[in-house]
């Protein structure tokens, strides 16, 4: 079994994540990238380009902010996997419209684009209820793409799940298998990934007039011993 069984992987030939931020995907499912890297080629699409998490800062405007954090999602990905592809769509942080809103059919054939037709993919996208507008938009947007990709196993990894929103927003038994991945063996380089995302840890941007900083809570449980997920259902991806 070359895949990955715990996730229904088993013929996986290749594993692309869906990253709506330039760090959900080390926060959500680092583990996993590092995990699958030693059986097959890994990619990962970032949606947004990250560029509004500080606001009103002379030393990182827009611009340089959104090449700052660029690099630190190729590096922090490179800790999970050296060899990674890293793919970025560069749409504009907060503003990701879910599917059937304007622009969205852009965003589909770009994720499309990134998700073979005619292989066995693993694609781990955002929960559906991921409290965060970005989260949830993107999640819509991968849903339509994967309507076309009949060979693709969906996996849901969640960022925020937990940490904000309330028990609706918790996986129901008809929406998928809950799985949760040993995360141990994988600890130290997700560390270290998250590490790469300095601007996020407030350690680099310090003249913001409003600063995003990843709270504790969630980088405990990011660095936690296990990984979730949520295999979903046929029919939960359609509704």
């Amino acid at each position: 079994m070359k895949g990955l069984p715990e996730l229904d992987c088993d013929r996986a030939e290749a594993l692309v994540v869906i990253a709506p931020h330039p760090d959900d995907d080390v926060l959500g499912c680092g583990s996993l990238i590092a995990r699958a890297a030693q059986r097959m080629p890994v990619t990962v699409v970032y949606v947004t380009d990250g560029a509004a998490s500080h606001r009103g800062s002379a030393q990182y405007p827009p611009e340089r902010l959104r090449a700052v954090r660029r690099e630190e999602a190729r590096r922090g990905l490179r800790e999970l996997d050296p060899r990674a592809d890293a793919v970025f769509l560069a749409w504009p942080d907060g503003t990701v419209p879910r599917a059937g809103d304007p622009g969205a059919a852009q965003l589909i054939a770009a994720l499309r684009a990134h998700i073979p037709a005619a292989a066995e993919i693993a694609v781990a996208v955002p929960w559906r209820r991921d409290h965060h507008a970005d989260h949830v938009a993107v999640a819509t947007l991968a849903d339509a793409a994967l309507r076309e990709r009949p060979h693709a196993v969906r996996i849901e990894y969640a960022v925020w799940l937990g940490i904000l929103g309330d028990a609706a927003d918790e996986p129901q038994a008809d929406e998928g298998r809950s799985i949760e991945l040993d995360a141990r063996a994988w600890r130290n380089a997700k560390r270290a990934a998250i590490a790469e995302h300095r601007s996020q840890l407030g350690t680099l941007i310090t003249d913001a007039a409003e600063a995003f900083v990843l709270p504790d809570a969630l980088l405990e449980r990011a660095l936690g011993t296990v990984e979730r997920y949520v295999v979903a259902q046929p029919k939960a991806v359609r509704a």
